[in-house]
């Protein structure tokens, strides 16, 4: 496996040596697209909040501390450790619950939280099966925010597609994937590198 894949499959799964290492890198590169998350969700203190794909649970702990009640989902095993260890004290609380799990599957009732986030929907195998997912423990009316990469044109979007082995949607498809998700009225804004989708649960 060449660099640019391995690089690739860690950021999807981070796994052993190379994955710690990746696991420790990516909250750095994504402290901006957090604040803007957080900004975007404008959280609540009556809110509970999931955070899909936690990674590290950085946005957790940094943007979200002053919710109700905090839940995060990751599939790695070094993403988990990381994010209760960041966590820990409102894990003892009993306001906090990090797991390890499918996003495809997430493991809470219908109607659970009021507000959900996730910036890697193309790093899953099932997308949009994985928005269905966030849509149906979001409450009525809950709102959601996603991070996408951004590309200025649907050719550059395919280029980076067919570069990374990665899917990604241009502002039409990614507004026809919120509607068949069960949200509405997507709102889509961007800055130089990330594309944020805003929308409500019907």
């Amino acid at each position: 496996m060449g660099i640019t894949q391995t690089l690739i499959s860690q950021g999807v799964k981070p796994t052993g040596a190379v994955g710690w290492l990746v696991a420790w890198t990516m909250p750095v590169l994504f402290r901006s697209l957090y604040g803007q998350i957080a900004r975007l969700l404008d959280l609540q203190p009556d809110d509970d909040v999931l955070d899909v794909a936690c990674g590290s649970g950085v946005f957790l702990h940094g943007y979200a501390s002053n919710v109700h009640r905090i839940a995060g989902l990751d599939h790695s095993q070094i993403q988990i450790g990381m994010a209760r260890r960041q966590n820990r004290e409102r894990i003892r609380a009993g306001t906090a619950e990090i797991v390890q799990g499918d996003s495809a599957a997430l493991p809470w009732d219908d109607n659970t939280f009021s507000a959900a986030t996730c910036n890697c929907l193309g790093c899953f195998a099932e997308p949009l099966r994985s928005l269905k997912e966030m849509n149906r423990v979001l409450r009525p009316g809950g709102r959601a925010v996603l991070g996408f990469d951004f590309y200025p044109d649907d050719e550059k979007a395919r280029k980076a597609e067919e570069k990374w082995g990665l899917p990604t949607w241009t502002e039409g498809e990614l507004r026809r994937m919120m509607d068949d998700a069960g949200f509405s009225n997507p709102s889509i804004s961007h800055d130089k590198t990330t594309t944020f989708v805003t929308a409500i649960k019907r």
